[in-house]
C-alpha cells in the first residue's frame, strides 16, 4: 500500500520511527556541528546564505567527514533494524490479511523494490546505489527505471516531440518501408524474440525509433544490422506498455527514442561498424583484453581458438609471441559480430537483459562498460570450451556459438563472475564513493546490515501433537479454500451452461414459433390462393356458358331465311333482350313502371348500309368478350398506381427468381450453364438437376420471408 509521494506504507512508518530515535538525533547533532565548521572555514555566516548547489556539497561533506564514527554506526544500524522490523511487519499482515499466492520471500523481495523503485523517483541523483546490484539481474519495475535514469537525455525527447507536434512527416525515413518489412521479418525469424512475436506494439514501436533514428541521420545509406538487433532490449523492458493488438502509444516510443538515441551516442568505439581506424583499433585492444583473461582463466579456449584461426594466419611464426598474436587476431574476428551488436541475438532475452544491467547501471563510470563486456565475452566463451575442442576452423567457432550460446543461464555468468572478477568490478565502480547501503552479496560486506531476520518474537514451546494438529488444522484449511475455490468455479461454469442452454432453448422456441407461423400463414396463403382459383373458374364457367349460349344463338340466328332489310322491331327486340332488363314484375313492389329518359332525335342524314343480323350479333358477342377480358385484366393486375406497384414487384420478383436459378446453377453444377448446355444433358440428369434447383429456390424464398416477416415486427 503506497501513501503520500507514492511511497510504501512501511517505508513512511520507519521514517517517522527513526526520526523519534536518540539515534538520529545523535547523528543530526554531530551532522550540524560538521556544517558548522565548514560554514566557519569558509567565512559564511549562515546556511541559508548558501545556494543549492552549495548546500548539497557542504552537506556530502559534512557526511564524509562523519561517515565511520560512533553516531553514524549507531543511526546506521538502528535505520537497518527499524527497516528489517517494518518490512517484516508489513510482510505478515499481508500473509494474515490478504493470504496472498506469494511466499515471505517473495513478499520482502517486492515490498523492498516498492522501496527502492519510490525512493529513485523522488530521488532520481541516488541512481548510483544501483551499483550494489552488481551481478544480480534487475527486477523489471527497477529496470524500467534504471534504464531511464542512466540514459536520460531530455534534450532528445524534446526534439523528437516537437518534430511529431510540428512535422510528422520529417520524423519518418524515407526508407520506412524497408525499415518496417526488416523490423517484422526479424521480429519473426530470430528465435531469441520469441517474447515479441506477433506483438503489434512491439513491432510499431520499434520500426518508429529505428526510422526516426535513420530521418535525423540525413543520408540515404541504409541502417546497419546492428542497429536492428540493438534497439530490441529497448522495446522488450517497455513490452510490459506495449498491446500485442494495437500501435505502441506516443509516450512509450518518446521514451525508447530517448534511450536508443542516448545508448548510441554513449556506445564505445570498438562497437561502432564505422570503419574507421580509430574503431578498429580499439576493436584490436578489446580483442586484447578478452585474450588476457581467456589466457588467464579458460588456457583451454585460448588454444583451440588459436588452433581454429592458425590455416588463416600461416605468416605468423610459432612463438610464443605469435600465438598470443594469432589470439588477439581471431578474437578480434570472432567477437566483432557479436559486441557490435551487444550479444543480441546469441543470448536467450532474460540472459541477454542481465548483461545489459549490469552494462547501464555502470554508464557513470569510465571504463566500466568496456571492461564489463570483456568478461561477459570471455565467461561467454569459457563456457562454451568443452563445444569449442571439436572445432577446427573459424566458421565452425561462430557456428557453435550461434547455435550454443543461447543455451547459457544467467546462474552460469554469475558463478563465473562471482568466482573470477566481482571483487575488481565492484572496485571499479565503487572507486570514486563509499557505498552508503549494503551490498547485495553478502561475501562483500563484512558487517552485513540487514542482520535482524531472526528478531522475531520467538513462538512459545509445543508439544509435537500440538504441532501436527496445527498443521492439519492448516492443511484442511489450506483444502477448505481450494475447495471453495473448486465449488465457486464449478458453480459459476454450471451457470454459464443454464444460461447458454436457457438461450438456445429460447432461440430454439422462437425458431418454432417463428415456423409455426410461416406455416399458417402459408396455409392462410393456400386457402386464399384455392378461393380465388374457385372464383376464377366460376366466372371462366359462366363465360363459357354465355359463349356458348351465344354461339348457339348465332348458329340458329344463320339458318334463319334472310330478309332484305332486319326490321327495327327484330333489331330492337334482339338488343332489348341482350341489354336491356326485363321491366319489373308486379311481385318486385314496384306500383309504376320505370321512367326512361327520352331519346333525342338525331338530324336527319343519308341513311348507311345496314349490318346484317349476323355481323350485329358477331359485334355485340365481341364487344362482351372484350368487356369480359377488360375486367378480367382489372381483377388479376389491378389499374393505376396499384398496377404501376404490382408491375414493379412482380418485375422484382422475376429478376430475383432469374438470379436465384443463376445461383441454384452454380450451386447445382459448380458453374453457371452456357446455352444449350441443359438441353444437351440426359432426361435422368435434367430431372434431378432441376428437382435439386428447386429446393434451393424454395429454401431461399422461404428464409428471404422469414427475414422479411421479422423485421416488420
Amino acid at each position: 500500500m503506497a501513501g503520500p509521494q507514492s511511497f510504501p506504507k512501511w517505508l513512511l512508518s520507519c521514517k517517522d520511527d527513526i526520526t523519534q530515535t536518540k539515534e538520529w538525533n545523535a547523528f543530526l547533532h554531530e551532522l550540524n556541528d560538521a556544517i558548522q565548521q565548514q560554514l566557519t572555514q569558509s567565512h559564511v555566516q549562515y546556511f541559508t546564505d548558501l545556494s543549492d548547489a552549495e548546500k548539497e556539497l557542504f552537506m556530502q561533506r559534512a557526511t564524509k567527514a562523519i561517515e565511520g564514527g560512533a553516531a553514524f554506526r549507531g543511526m546506521f544500524s538502528k535505520v537497518s533494524m527499524l527497516m528489517d522490523q517494518h518490512v517484516n511487519e508489513d510482510v505478515a499482515r499481508q500473509l494474515m490479511e490478504d493470504s496472498p499466492l506469494d511466499t515471505k520471500t517473495d513478499l520482502v523481495i517486492e515490498s523492498a523494490e516498492e522501496g527502492v523503485v519510490s525512493l529513485l523517483k523522488k530521488w532520481p541523483e541516488m541512481k548510483s546505489k544501483l551499483h550494489v546490484c552488481l551481478n544480480q539481474p534487475l527486477a523489471l519495475p527497477i529496470r524500467q527505471l534504471a534504464w531511464k535514469l542512466f540514459l536520460s537525455n531530455p534534450k532528445v525527447r524534446k526534439t523528437y516531440i516537437d518534430l511529431l507536434n510540428g512535422n510528422p512527416r520529417s520524423a519518418i525515413s524515407p526508407l520506412d518501408l524497408e525499415i518496417s518489412q526488416k523490423c517484422e521479418q526479424l521480429l519473426i525469424s530470430e528465435p531469441t524474440f520469441f517474447d515479441l512475436k506477433g506483438s503489434i506494439g512491439a513491432f510499431y514501436g520499434m520500426k518508429a525509433v529505428l526510422s526516426y533514428h535513420h530521418a535525423i541521420q540525413r543520408t540515404n545509406n541504409r541502417l546497419r544490422d546492428t542497429d536492428y538487433m540493438l534497439v530490441v532490449p529497448f522495446v522488450e523492458v517497455s513490452s510490459p506498455h506495449l498491446s500485442r493488438r494495437e500501435p505502441a502509444p506516443g509516450k512509450i516510443v518518446a521514451l525508447m527514442v530517448e534511450e536508443f538515441l542516448t545508448f548510441m551516442d554513449t556506445r564505445p568505439g570498438f562497437m561502432q561498424d564505422t570503419g574507421s581506424e580509430a574503431h578498429v583499433e580499439e576493436m584490436r585492444g578489446f580483442g586484447a583484453k578478452v585474450a588476457a583473461i581467456l589466457q588467464e582463466h579458460y588456457p583451454e579456449v585460448a588454444k583451440a581458438i588459436s588452433d581454429a584461426y592458425l590455416p588463416a594466419r600461416e605468416k605468423i611464426v610459432a612463438t610464443e609471441s605469435g600465438s598470443h598474436a594469432l589470439l588477439r587476431e581471431g578474437l578480434t574476428e570472432l567477437l566483432r559480430p557479436i559486441v557490435r551488436a551487444m550479444f543480441v541475438g546469441y543470448l536467450q532475452m532474460d540472459t541477454l537483459l542481465y548483461v545489459w544491467d549490469q552494462y547501464i547501471i555502470g554508464l557513470d563510470v569510465p571504463g566500466f562498460g568496456t571492461e564489463w563486456l570483456a568478461v561477459v565475452a570471455a565467461t561467454m566463451l569459457g563456457l562454451l570450451q568443452d563445444k569449442f575442442k571439436d572445432a577446427k576452423s573459424p566458421a565452425a567457432m561462430e557456428n557453435i556459438l550461434r547455435r550454443e550460446s543461447p543455451v547459457l543461464a544467467i546462474p552460469q555468468f554469475q558463478y563465473q563472475v562471482k568466482r573470477l572478477h566481482y571483487r575488481d568490478l565492484y572496485s571499479m565502480l565503487t572507486a570514486d564513493q563509499k557505498a552508503a547501503m549494503p551490498v547485495l552479496d553478502p561475501t562483500q560486506a563484512i558487517h552485513p546490515p540487514w542482520r535482524h531476520w531472526y528478531n522475531d518474537l520467538i513462538p512459545p514451546y509445543t508439544k509435537p501433537q500440538d504441532r501436527r494438529r496445527a498443521r492439519e488444522e492448516r492443511e484442511a484449511e489450506r483444502e477448505r479454500i481450494l475447495q471453495q475455490k473448486k465449488e465457486a468455479e464449478n458453480m459459476r461454469r454450471e451457470k454459464e451452461e443454464r444460461e447458454r442452454k436457457h438461450g438456445e432453448d429460447e432461440y430454439m422456441r422462437a425458431v418454432a414459433s417463428e415456423r409455426a407461423r410461416l406455416e399458417r400463414d402459408k396455409m392462410e396463403l393456400e386457402q386464399q390462393l384455392l378461393e380465388e382459383r374457385r372464383r376464377r373458374e366460376e366466372v371462366d364457367r359462366q363465360s363459357q356458358e354465355q359463349i356458348a349460349a351465344l354461339r348457339r344463338e348465332i348458329e340458329a340466328l344463320r339458318y334463319k331465311p334472310k330478309s332484305p332489310a332486319p326490321s327495327t322491331y327484330s333489331v330492337g327486340s334482339y338488343i332489348s333482350r341482350v341489354l336491356i332488363p326485363p321491366p319489373p314484375s308486379p311481385a318486385s313492389g314496384i306500383s309504376q313502371p320505370v321512367q326512361l329518359p327520352p331519346i333525342p332525335e338525331s338530324p336527319v342524314r343519308t341513311p348507311s348500309r345496314q349490318a346484317t343480323p349476323a355481323e350485329q350479333t358477331e359485334q355485340v358477342i365481341l364487344d362482351f368478350l372484350g368487356k369480359i377480358r377488360h375486367s378480367m385484366d382489372k381483377i388479376a393486375h389491378g389499374e393505376g398506381a396499384d398496377k404501376q406497384k404490382l408491375d414493379f414487384e412482380t418485375e422484382g420478383y422475376i429478376r430475383q427468381n432469374i438470379d436465384d436459378l443463376k445461383d441454384a446453377q452454380a450451386e447445382v453444377f459448380g458453374h453457371r450453364l452456357q446455352p444449350g448446355e441443359f438441353e444437351a444433358m440426359g432426361t435422368q440428369r435434367q430431372q434431378e438437376a432441376s428437382d435439386q434447383m428447386m429446393q434451393l429456390m424454395q429454401k431461399w424464398r422461404e428464409d428471404r420471408r422469414a427475414q422479411e416477416l421479422a423485421s416488420q415486427r
